[in-house]
Protein backbone atom coordinates (compact mmCIF):
# COMPACT_ATOMS: atom_id res chain seq x y z
CA UNK A 1 0.00 0.00 0.00
CA UNK A 2 1.04 3.69 -1.39
CA UNK A 3 1.85 6.46 1.58
CA UNK A 4 0.58 9.66 1.49
CA UNK A 5 3.37 11.99 0.30
CA UNK A 6 4.33 14.10 3.40
CA UNK A 7 4.29 18.06 3.63
CA UNK A 8 8.47 17.78 4.05
CA UNK A 9 8.69 15.81 0.34
CA UNK A 10 6.22 18.11 -1.28
CA UNK A 11 8.05 21.50 0.00
CA UNK A 12 11.31 19.63 -1.00
CA UNK A 13 10.09 19.13 -4.35
CA UNK A 14 8.31 22.62 -4.58
CA UNK A 15 12.00 24.16 -3.94
CA UNK A 16 13.63 22.06 -5.80
CA UNK A 17 10.87 22.88 -9.37
CA UNK A 18 11.52 27.02 -8.11
CA UNK A 19 15.57 26.56 -8.24
CA UNK A 20 15.63 25.02 -11.49
CA UNK A 21 13.20 27.69 -12.82
CA UNK A 22 15.77 30.53 -11.40
CA UNK A 23 18.52 28.75 -13.16
CA UNK A 24 17.03 28.87 -16.55
CA UNK A 25 16.05 32.57 -15.81
CA UNK A 26 19.81 33.43 -15.01
CA UNK A 27 20.98 31.43 -17.73
CA UNK A 28 18.74 32.90 -20.44
CA UNK A 29 19.54 36.56 -19.23
CA UNK A 30 15.68 36.80 -18.56
CA UNK A 31 14.48 40.06 -17.30
CA UNK A 32 17.84 41.96 -17.69
CA UNK A 33 17.53 45.40 -18.64
CA UNK A 34 19.10 45.97 -22.22
CA UNK A 35 20.97 48.83 -23.73
CA UNK A 36 19.02 50.90 -25.96
CA UNK A 37 19.66 50.13 -29.61
CA UNK A 38 22.93 51.26 -31.20
CA UNK A 39 22.66 52.51 -34.92
CA UNK A 40 25.95 52.91 -36.82
CA UNK A 41 26.16 52.79 -40.64
CA UNK A 42 29.38 53.63 -42.96
CA UNK A 43 29.57 52.54 -46.36
CA UNK A 44 33.10 52.20 -47.82
CA UNK A 45 33.60 52.08 -51.82
CA UNK A 46 36.95 50.56 -53.30
CA UNK A 47 37.56 49.76 -56.53
CA UNK A 48 39.92 46.93 -57.46
CA UNK A 49 41.82 46.97 -61.39
CA UNK A 50 40.08 44.55 -63.60
CA UNK A 51 42.53 41.49 -63.35
CA UNK A 52 43.32 40.40 -67.12
CA UNK A 53 42.62 36.38 -66.89
CA UNK A 54 46.01 34.99 -65.47
CA UNK A 55 46.12 37.04 -62.23
CA UNK A 56 45.03 36.37 -59.15
CA UNK A 57 43.31 38.93 -57.02
CA UNK A 58 43.65 38.99 -53.23
CA UNK A 59 41.44 41.94 -51.87
CA UNK A 60 42.46 42.71 -48.06
CA UNK A 61 40.41 44.49 -45.66
CA UNK A 62 41.34 46.13 -41.89
CA UNK A 63 39.76 43.84 -39.24
CA UNK A 64 37.18 46.27 -37.37
CA UNK A 65 38.22 46.64 -33.38
CA UNK A 66 35.22 45.10 -31.92
CA UNK A 67 36.55 44.80 -28.44
CA UNK A 68 33.90 46.22 -26.08
CA UNK A 69 30.93 45.62 -28.20
CA UNK A 70 27.94 43.49 -27.94
CA UNK A 71 28.49 40.18 -29.31
CA UNK A 72 25.39 41.02 -32.02
CA UNK A 73 26.94 44.50 -32.86
CA UNK A 74 30.65 42.84 -33.65
CA UNK A 75 28.71 40.13 -35.74
CA UNK A 76 27.69 42.10 -37.94
CA UNK A 77 30.74 44.34 -38.34
CA UNK A 78 33.05 41.80 -39.15
CA UNK A 79 30.74 40.01 -41.84
CA UNK A 80 29.87 43.56 -43.39
CA UNK A 81 34.12 43.53 -44.03
CA UNK A 82 34.05 39.90 -45.48
CA UNK A 83 35.28 37.98 -42.44
CA UNK A 84 33.60 34.55 -40.73
CA UNK A 85 33.36 34.90 -36.92
CA UNK A 86 34.80 32.18 -34.99
CA UNK A 87 33.29 32.71 -31.19
CA UNK A 88 34.86 31.20 -27.68
CA UNK A 89 33.53 31.10 -24.94
CA UNK A 90 29.42 31.81 -24.61
CA UNK A 91 28.52 29.91 -21.17
CA UNK A 92 26.81 26.05 -20.90
CA UNK A 93 23.82 27.09 -23.51
CA UNK A 94 26.20 29.03 -26.03
CA UNK A 95 25.18 32.81 -26.79
CA UNK A 96 21.27 32.60 -26.61
CA UNK A 97 20.38 36.01 -26.77
CA UNK A 98 23.65 37.48 -28.65
CA UNK A 99 23.18 41.77 -26.54
CA UNK A 100 23.64 39.72 -23.32
CA UNK A 101 27.14 38.92 -24.56
CA UNK A 102 30.26 41.20 -25.06
CA UNK A 103 33.59 40.96 -27.16
CA UNK A 104 36.29 41.08 -24.55
CA UNK A 105 39.10 39.68 -26.66
CA UNK A 106 39.82 39.33 -30.76
CA UNK A 107 42.87 37.82 -32.74
CA UNK A 108 43.44 39.06 -34.88
CA UNK A 109 43.16 42.45 -33.02
CA UNK A 110 41.65 45.40 -35.29
CA UNK A 111 43.32 47.48 -37.37
CA UNK A 112 45.63 44.48 -38.88
CA UNK A 113 44.47 44.01 -43.06
CA UNK A 114 43.64 40.35 -43.84
CA UNK A 115 42.31 38.94 -46.83
CA UNK A 116 38.44 38.64 -46.93
CA UNK A 117 37.06 35.40 -46.10
CA UNK A 118 39.66 34.67 -43.27
CA UNK A 119 38.34 34.04 -40.11
CA UNK A 120 38.59 36.68 -37.06
CA UNK A 121 38.23 34.25 -33.29
CA UNK A 122 36.35 36.74 -31.01
CA UNK A 123 36.64 35.31 -26.70
CA UNK A 124 33.18 36.64 -24.82
CA UNK A 125 31.87 37.25 -21.63
CA UNK A 126 28.83 37.99 -20.24
CA UNK A 127 27.66 41.56 -19.95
Amino acid sequence: MRRPASWTGVAIGVAAGFLIGVLFVVALGVGQASDPPRARTVTVLARAPAPSGDETVITKTEVPDVVGERLDDAHDRLERAGFKVKEEGGGIFGTIVDSNWEVVKQDPVGGISLERGSTVHIELDRR
